[in-house]
Protein backbone atom coordinates (compact mmCIF):
# COMPACT_ATOMS: atom_id res chain seq x y z
CA UNK A 1 0.00 0.00 0.00
CA UNK A 2 1.52 3.50 -1.24
CA UNK A 3 2.02 6.10 1.65
CA UNK A 4 -1.09 8.04 0.63
CA UNK A 5 -3.00 5.33 -0.31
CA UNK A 6 -2.58 4.39 4.25
CA UNK A 7 -3.43 7.90 5.06
CA UNK A 8 -6.92 7.18 3.16
CA UNK A 9 -6.89 4.23 4.97
CA UNK A 10 -6.41 5.92 7.94
CA UNK A 11 -8.97 8.53 7.66
CA UNK A 12 -11.88 5.97 7.00
CA UNK A 13 -11.21 3.73 9.83
CA UNK A 14 -11.38 7.12 11.76
CA UNK A 15 -14.66 7.68 10.38
CA UNK A 16 -16.15 4.59 10.81
CA UNK A 17 -15.19 4.57 14.63
CA UNK A 18 -16.68 8.24 14.46
CA UNK A 19 -20.10 7.00 12.87
CA UNK A 20 -19.99 4.27 16.06
CA UNK A 21 -19.43 6.53 18.76
CA UNK A 22 -21.81 8.77 17.33
CA UNK A 23 -24.71 6.14 17.56
CA UNK A 24 -23.68 4.65 20.75
CA UNK A 25 -23.79 8.25 22.26
CA UNK A 26 -27.64 8.92 22.10
CA UNK A 27 -30.60 8.01 23.57
CA UNK A 28 -32.77 4.94 21.75
CA UNK A 29 -35.24 7.81 21.41
CA UNK A 30 -32.69 9.82 19.03
CA UNK A 31 -32.24 6.33 17.16
CA UNK A 32 -35.47 5.66 16.37
CA UNK A 33 -36.84 8.78 15.62
CA UNK A 34 -37.76 10.02 11.71
CA UNK A 35 -35.48 12.77 10.61
CA UNK A 36 -35.87 15.34 7.62
CA UNK A 37 -32.37 14.32 6.58
CA UNK A 38 -32.14 12.17 3.58
CA UNK A 39 -35.09 10.81 1.72
CA UNK A 40 -37.69 11.81 4.05
CA UNK A 41 -38.12 8.41 6.13
CA UNK A 42 -34.67 8.28 7.40
CA UNK A 43 -34.04 7.18 11.04
CA UNK A 44 -31.60 8.43 13.47
CA UNK A 45 -29.66 5.25 13.22
CA UNK A 46 -29.18 6.23 9.19
CA UNK A 47 -28.70 9.58 9.84
CA UNK A 48 -26.23 9.49 12.39
CA UNK A 49 -23.45 7.41 11.16
CA UNK A 50 -23.84 9.03 7.81
CA UNK A 51 -23.48 12.51 9.04
CA UNK A 52 -19.88 11.41 11.03
CA UNK A 53 -18.77 10.12 7.72
CA UNK A 54 -19.65 12.98 5.42
CA UNK A 55 -17.89 15.59 8.11
CA UNK A 56 -14.73 13.53 8.50
CA UNK A 57 -14.25 12.46 5.14
CA UNK A 58 -14.67 16.26 3.80
CA UNK A 59 -12.48 17.53 6.71
CA UNK A 60 -9.79 15.06 5.24
CA UNK A 61 -10.38 15.77 1.42
CA UNK A 62 -13.14 17.59 0.22
CA UNK A 63 -12.00 17.16 -3.34
CA UNK A 64 -12.83 13.06 -2.77
CA UNK A 65 -16.00 12.03 -3.87
CA UNK A 66 -18.12 10.19 -1.43
CA UNK A 67 -21.26 8.10 -2.50
CA UNK A 68 -23.90 7.32 -0.42
CA UNK A 69 -27.56 6.26 -0.78
CA UNK A 70 -29.18 9.73 0.78
CA UNK A 71 -26.41 12.05 -0.76
CA UNK A 72 -25.41 10.31 -3.69
CA UNK A 73 -27.51 12.80 -6.17
CA UNK A 74 -25.28 15.77 -5.23
CA UNK A 75 -22.29 13.94 -5.95
CA UNK A 76 -22.95 13.96 -9.70
CA UNK A 77 -21.37 17.27 -11.04
CA UNK A 78 -18.03 16.22 -10.05
CA UNK A 79 -18.37 12.76 -11.33
CA UNK A 80 -15.41 11.46 -14.05
CA UNK A 81 -16.00 11.84 -17.67
CA UNK A 82 -12.67 10.28 -18.61
CA UNK A 83 -13.04 6.11 -19.22
CA UNK A 84 -8.75 6.47 -18.51
CA UNK A 85 -8.85 5.46 -15.08
CA UNK A 86 -6.03 6.97 -14.46
CA UNK A 87 -8.27 10.16 -14.85
CA UNK A 88 -10.54 9.21 -12.68
CA UNK A 89 -10.38 11.08 -8.89
CA UNK A 90 -10.43 9.49 -5.59
CA UNK A 91 -13.74 7.62 -4.22
CA UNK A 92 -14.98 6.49 -1.34
CA UNK A 93 -18.19 4.47 -0.97
CA UNK A 94 -19.74 4.19 2.06
CA UNK A 95 -23.49 2.01 3.35
CA UNK A 96 -23.31 4.12 6.95
CA UNK A 97 -26.02 1.56 8.21
CA UNK A 98 -26.65 -1.73 7.13
CA UNK A 99 -29.64 -3.82 8.18
CA UNK A 100 -31.00 -0.87 9.12
CA UNK A 101 -34.30 -2.79 9.39
CA UNK A 102 -33.22 -5.24 11.88
CA UNK A 103 -30.94 -2.84 13.90
CA UNK A 104 -34.26 -1.07 14.87
CA UNK A 105 -35.76 -3.75 15.96
CA UNK A 106 -32.82 -4.52 18.35
CA UNK A 107 -32.53 -0.92 19.52
CA UNK A 108 -36.40 -1.34 20.39
CA UNK A 109 -35.69 -4.32 22.19
CA UNK A 110 -32.83 -3.41 24.22
CA UNK A 111 -34.80 -0.19 25.00
CA UNK A 112 -36.94 -2.39 27.05
CA UNK A 113 -33.82 -3.20 29.07
CA UNK A 114 -34.05 0.78 29.98
CA UNK A 115 -35.51 3.29 27.90
CA UNK A 116 -33.16 6.28 29.41
CA UNK A 117 -29.74 5.04 29.33
CA UNK A 118 -27.51 6.08 26.07
CA UNK A 119 -27.31 3.14 23.47
CA UNK A 120 -23.57 2.42 24.28
CA UNK A 121 -23.67 2.11 28.17
CA UNK A 122 -26.52 -0.21 28.14
CA UNK A 123 -24.98 -2.54 25.28
CA UNK A 124 -21.91 -2.51 27.78
CA UNK A 125 -24.06 -3.97 30.34
CA UNK A 126 -26.20 -6.77 28.50
CA UNK A 127 -25.11 -9.46 26.33
CA UNK A 128 -25.43 -7.48 23.73
CA UNK A 129 -24.55 -10.40 20.91
CA UNK A 130 -26.99 -12.74 21.89
CA UNK A 131 -30.23 -10.35 22.04
CA UNK A 132 -28.75 -9.78 18.50
CA UNK A 133 -29.17 -12.75 17.50
CA UNK A 134 -32.30 -13.89 19.14
CA UNK A 135 -33.78 -10.48 17.58
CA UNK A 136 -32.05 -11.40 14.19
CA UNK A 137 -32.29 -15.09 14.44
CA UNK A 138 -29.27 -15.94 12.89
CA UNK A 139 -25.75 -16.11 14.63
CA UNK A 140 -22.95 -15.30 14.60
CA UNK A 141 -23.33 -11.57 15.07
CA UNK A 142 -19.85 -10.84 13.71
CA UNK A 143 -21.31 -12.22 10.33
CA UNK A 144 -25.04 -10.80 10.52
CA UNK A 145 -24.82 -7.71 12.83
CA UNK A 146 -25.31 -4.24 11.31
CA UNK A 147 -22.36 -2.89 10.25
CA UNK A 148 -20.96 0.47 8.42
CA UNK A 149 -18.88 0.31 5.84
CA UNK A 150 -16.42 2.48 3.27
CA UNK A 151 -14.80 1.14 -0.01
CA UNK A 152 -12.05 3.19 -1.63
CA UNK A 153 -11.15 3.03 -5.12
CA UNK A 154 -8.75 5.02 -7.00
CA UNK A 155 -7.65 4.83 -10.69
CA UNK A 156 -9.70 2.02 -11.19
CA UNK A 157 -8.80 -0.02 -8.85
CA UNK A 158 -10.20 -1.25 -5.22
CA UNK A 159 -7.68 0.10 -2.34
CA UNK A 160 -9.50 -1.11 0.53
CA UNK A 161 -12.14 -1.83 2.32
CA UNK A 162 -13.19 -1.32 6.14
CA UNK A 163 -16.44 -2.79 7.96
CA UNK A 164 -17.33 -2.23 11.57
CA UNK A 165 -19.91 -4.11 13.53
CA UNK A 166 -21.67 -2.01 15.72
CA UNK A 167 -23.05 -4.53 17.81
CA UNK A 168 -19.44 -6.87 18.44
CA UNK A 169 -17.64 -3.13 18.05
CA UNK A 170 -15.14 -5.08 15.53
CA UNK A 171 -13.51 -3.43 13.04
CA UNK A 172 -11.85 -5.66 9.90
CA UNK A 173 -10.15 -3.86 6.92
CA UNK A 174 -9.24 -5.75 4.08
CA UNK A 175 -6.55 -4.11 2.28
CA UNK A 176 -3.03 -5.46 0.32
CA UNK A 177 -1.26 -6.21 3.65
CA UNK A 178 -3.98 -8.62 4.77
CA UNK A 179 -7.72 -8.98 5.99
CA UNK A 180 -7.16 -8.38 9.79
CA UNK A 181 -10.13 -7.94 12.40
CA UNK A 182 -9.98 -5.47 15.45
CA UNK A 183 -12.07 -5.82 18.78
CA UNK A 184 -12.48 -1.77 19.58
CA UNK A 185 -12.08 -0.36 22.94
CA UNK A 186 -15.37 0.76 24.91
CA UNK A 187 -17.41 3.22 23.17
CA UNK A 188 -16.61 6.11 25.47
CA UNK A 189 -12.62 5.32 25.37
CA UNK A 190 -11.31 8.63 23.49
CA UNK A 191 -7.87 6.13 22.21
CA UNK A 192 -10.51 4.88 19.86
CA UNK A 193 -9.79 8.41 17.60
CA UNK A 194 -6.27 7.53 17.79
CA UNK A 195 -6.92 3.95 15.86
CA UNK A 196 -4.77 3.80 12.90
CA UNK A 197 -4.00 1.00 10.21
CA UNK A 198 -0.88 0.25 11.85
CA UNK A 199 -2.40 -0.13 15.89
CA UNK A 200 -4.90 -2.32 13.74
CA UNK A 201 -2.35 -4.83 11.93
CA UNK A 202 -0.02 -4.60 14.94
CA UNK A 203 -2.44 -5.71 17.41
CA UNK A 204 -5.59 -7.37 15.32
CA UNK A 205 -5.76 -11.31 14.56
CA UNK A 206 -5.59 -12.20 10.60
CA UNK A 207 -8.82 -13.38 8.97
CA UNK A 208 -8.49 -16.66 7.06
CA UNK A 209 -10.81 -17.69 4.28
CA UNK A 210 -10.84 -21.55 3.68
CA UNK A 211 -10.80 -23.44 1.06
CA UNK A 212 -13.14 -26.62 0.36
CA UNK A 213 -10.49 -28.71 1.18
CA UNK A 214 -9.88 -27.29 4.51
CA UNK A 215 -13.34 -27.30 5.51
CA UNK A 216 -14.02 -30.46 4.20
CA UNK A 217 -17.37 -29.62 2.37
CA UNK A 218 -19.27 -31.92 0.28
CA UNK A 219 -20.61 -31.22 -3.15
CA UNK A 220 -23.98 -30.05 -1.72
CA UNK A 221 -22.61 -28.05 0.63
CA UNK A 222 -20.76 -26.23 -1.71
CA UNK A 223 -24.06 -25.43 -3.28
CA UNK A 224 -25.41 -23.88 0.04
CA UNK A 225 -24.84 -20.06 -0.30
CA UNK A 226 -26.93 -16.86 1.07
CA UNK A 227 -28.23 -13.70 -0.95
CA UNK A 228 -31.17 -11.53 -0.69
CA UNK A 229 -34.93 -12.58 -1.79
CA UNK A 230 -36.54 -10.60 0.48
CA UNK A 231 -38.46 -8.19 -1.93
CA UNK A 232 -40.53 -8.42 -5.11
CA UNK A 233 -38.16 -8.94 -7.75
CA UNK A 234 -35.06 -10.98 -7.09
CA UNK A 235 -37.12 -14.53 -6.42
CA UNK A 236 -37.23 -13.61 -10.56
CA UNK A 237 -34.35 -12.08 -11.00
CA UNK A 238 -32.48 -15.05 -9.20
CA UNK A 239 -34.35 -17.96 -10.99
CA UNK A 240 -33.08 -16.66 -14.15
CA UNK A 241 -29.82 -16.73 -13.40
CA UNK A 242 -29.78 -20.93 -13.32
CA UNK A 243 -27.58 -21.51 -11.13
CA UNK A 244 -30.33 -24.11 -9.69
CA UNK A 245 -32.07 -26.37 -12.22
CA UNK A 246 -34.77 -27.48 -9.23
CA UNK A 247 -34.89 -27.01 -5.45
CA UNK A 248 -32.93 -23.87 -4.62
CA UNK A 249 -34.33 -23.53 -1.11
CA UNK A 250 -32.64 -26.74 0.04
CA UNK A 251 -29.68 -24.87 -0.52
CA UNK A 252 -30.58 -21.25 0.60
CA UNK A 253 -28.46 -20.52 4.49
CA UNK A 254 -30.47 -17.04 4.58
CA UNK A 255 -32.51 -14.89 2.23
CA UNK A 256 -32.15 -11.75 4.24
CA UNK A 257 -28.61 -11.44 4.90
CA UNK A 258 -26.20 -8.12 5.94
CA UNK A 259 -24.89 -6.83 2.73
CA UNK A 260 -21.23 -5.58 3.07
CA UNK A 261 -20.42 -8.13 5.52
CA UNK A 262 -21.60 -11.17 3.48
CA UNK A 263 -18.74 -12.44 2.31
CA UNK A 264 -17.87 -12.96 5.78
CA UNK A 265 -19.66 -16.11 5.44
CA UNK A 266 -16.90 -17.51 3.52
CA UNK A 267 -14.54 -16.60 6.52
CA UNK A 268 -13.51 -18.52 9.09
CA UNK A 269 -16.06 -16.72 11.36
CA UNK A 270 -18.96 -19.23 9.78
CA UNK A 271 -17.04 -22.28 10.96
CA UNK A 272 -19.90 -24.04 13.28
CA UNK A 273 -22.83 -22.27 11.88
CA UNK A 274 -23.54 -24.55 9.12
CA UNK A 275 -21.57 -24.88 5.91
CA UNK A 276 -21.84 -21.68 3.04
CA UNK A 277 -19.99 -22.45 -0.88
CA UNK A 278 -21.00 -19.30 -1.98
CA UNK A 279 -22.47 -15.99 -1.49
CA UNK A 280 -24.15 -14.18 -4.50
CA UNK A 281 -25.72 -10.21 -5.19
CA UNK A 282 -28.19 -10.83 -5.85
CA UNK A 283 -28.96 -7.26 -8.22
CA UNK A 284 -28.55 -5.05 -5.50
CA UNK A 285 -26.89 -1.78 -5.04
CA UNK A 286 -23.50 -1.19 -5.56
CA UNK A 287 -22.83 -0.38 -2.04
CA UNK A 288 -23.97 -3.50 -1.10
CA UNK A 289 -21.20 -5.71 -2.83
CA UNK A 290 -18.08 -3.34 -3.69
CA UNK A 291 -16.54 -3.84 -0.57
CA UNK A 292 -16.19 -7.99 -1.38
CA UNK A 293 -14.20 -6.80 -4.17
CA UNK A 294 -11.41 -5.74 -1.23
CA UNK A 295 -12.27 -9.42 -0.08
CA UNK A 296 -11.68 -11.09 -3.09
CA UNK A 297 -8.57 -9.53 -4.07
CA UNK A 298 -6.57 -9.73 -0.79
CA UNK A 299 -8.14 -12.76 1.16
CA UNK A 300 -5.94 -15.69 1.81
CA UNK A 301 -6.34 -19.17 2.43
CA UNK A 302 -4.87 -21.61 5.01
CA UNK A 303 -2.08 -22.25 2.77
CA UNK A 304 -1.65 -18.24 2.09
CA UNK A 305 -2.84 -18.27 -1.32
CA UNK A 306 -5.63 -16.54 -3.04
CA UNK A 307 -9.12 -17.73 -1.42
CA UNK A 308 -11.94 -16.42 -3.79
CA UNK A 309 -12.92 -15.84 -7.08
CA UNK A 310 -15.75 -13.87 -8.33
CA UNK A 311 -17.97 -14.00 -11.53
CA UNK A 312 -20.69 -11.45 -13.22
CA UNK A 313 -23.99 -12.91 -14.05
CA UNK A 314 -25.43 -10.68 -17.19
CA UNK A 315 -28.12 -11.91 -18.63
CA UNK A 316 -29.93 -11.99 -22.17
CA UNK A 317 -33.25 -10.36 -20.68
CA UNK A 318 -32.37 -8.81 -17.39
CA UNK A 319 -34.68 -7.67 -14.76
CA UNK A 320 -34.98 -4.34 -13.40
CA UNK A 321 -35.45 -2.50 -10.18
CA UNK A 322 -36.44 1.05 -9.80
CA UNK A 323 -35.40 1.59 -13.74
CA UNK A 324 -31.97 -0.21 -12.70
CA UNK A 325 -30.41 -3.57 -14.69
CA UNK A 326 -30.75 -5.98 -11.94
CA UNK A 327 -27.62 -8.19 -13.94
CA UNK A 328 -26.23 -5.45 -16.61
CA UNK A 329 -24.87 -6.42 -19.75
CA UNK A 330 -20.90 -6.07 -20.93
CA UNK A 331 -21.68 -2.53 -22.32
CA UNK A 332 -23.07 -1.54 -18.93
CA UNK A 333 -20.61 -3.27 -16.53
CA UNK A 334 -18.24 -1.69 -14.63
CA UNK A 335 -15.35 -4.74 -14.63
CA UNK A 336 -13.53 -3.20 -18.11
CA UNK A 337 -10.73 -4.18 -20.56
CA UNK A 338 -9.36 -2.02 -22.60
CA UNK A 339 -5.82 -2.24 -24.41
CA UNK A 340 -4.96 -5.41 -22.09
CA UNK A 341 -5.46 -3.70 -18.73
CA UNK A 342 -8.59 -4.32 -16.48
CA UNK A 343 -10.00 -2.24 -14.42
CA UNK A 344 -13.11 -0.82 -13.01
CA UNK A 345 -14.50 2.35 -14.94
CA UNK A 346 -16.49 4.18 -12.25
CA UNK A 347 -17.43 7.36 -15.31
CA UNK A 348 -20.42 5.05 -16.30
CA UNK A 349 -21.82 5.84 -13.24
CA UNK A 350 -22.30 9.50 -14.34
CA UNK A 351 -25.25 8.42 -16.97
CA UNK A 352 -27.45 7.51 -13.48
CA UNK A 353 -29.34 10.00 -11.89
CA UNK A 354 -28.45 8.11 -8.49
CA UNK A 355 -25.17 6.38 -9.02
CA UNK A 356 -25.30 4.46 -5.37
CA UNK A 357 -28.33 2.53 -6.94
CA UNK A 358 -26.23 0.69 -9.77
CA UNK A 359 -27.12 -3.27 -9.53
CA UNK A 360 -25.01 -5.71 -10.43
CA UNK A 361 -25.46 -9.74 -9.94
CA UNK A 362 -22.14 -11.32 -8.93
CA UNK A 363 -21.25 -14.69 -7.14
CA UNK A 364 -18.26 -14.95 -4.94
CA UNK A 365 -17.13 -18.25 -3.71
CA UNK A 366 -13.50 -20.05 -2.86
CA UNK A 367 -11.02 -20.63 -5.59
CA UNK A 368 -11.55 -24.50 -5.15
CA UNK A 369 -15.17 -24.75 -5.20
CA UNK A 370 -15.66 -26.62 -8.42
CA UNK A 371 -19.12 -27.70 -7.93
CA UNK A 372 -20.21 -23.97 -8.36
CA UNK A 373 -17.45 -23.17 -10.80
CA UNK A 374 -18.27 -25.60 -12.95
CA UNK A 375 -21.95 -24.12 -13.30
CA UNK A 376 -20.81 -20.68 -13.92
CA UNK A 377 -18.54 -21.47 -16.79
CA UNK A 378 -21.12 -24.31 -18.50
CA UNK A 379 -23.61 -20.68 -18.73
CA UNK A 380 -20.57 -18.55 -19.80
CA UNK A 381 -20.25 -16.16 -16.87
CA UNK A 382 -17.75 -13.66 -16.91
CA UNK A 383 -15.08 -14.25 -14.39
CA UNK A 384 -14.16 -10.90 -13.23
CA UNK A 385 -11.72 -11.51 -10.03
CA UNK A 386 -8.45 -9.59 -11.49
CA UNK A 387 -10.12 -6.68 -12.72
CA UNK A 388 -9.47 -4.33 -10.04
Amino acid sequence: MQGIEKSYCDACINAVIGAWRGLMEVYFTEALRKVGYGKGDTLGLDAIPEIRIINRLTEFDPHAILITEERDDNVRRSWPTDADPIRQPLMFFSDPTDRSIELEKYFQRLSQEDPMAKIGVLMNKVEKETIWEEVSKEAPAIITGPTTSITCVRKGNIIFSVILNYVTSTIIVATDIGIIWYRLKAFDDPDNEKIVLDEIIRKGQRLNFPSVKETGYTSDDCMRFVTFLGKSGYRENFNDSMLFVENPDNFIHHKTPPGPPRVLYLSEFQKGHNPVGFVLANGEKIGEWLPWLSFVKFAKNGNGHQALRIFEISLERPWTKYGMLMSPSLPYSLFCENNGRSYLDMSRLRNFDRPSQFRSMLVVLPCDNERIIGVLLQLQYRDVTNFF
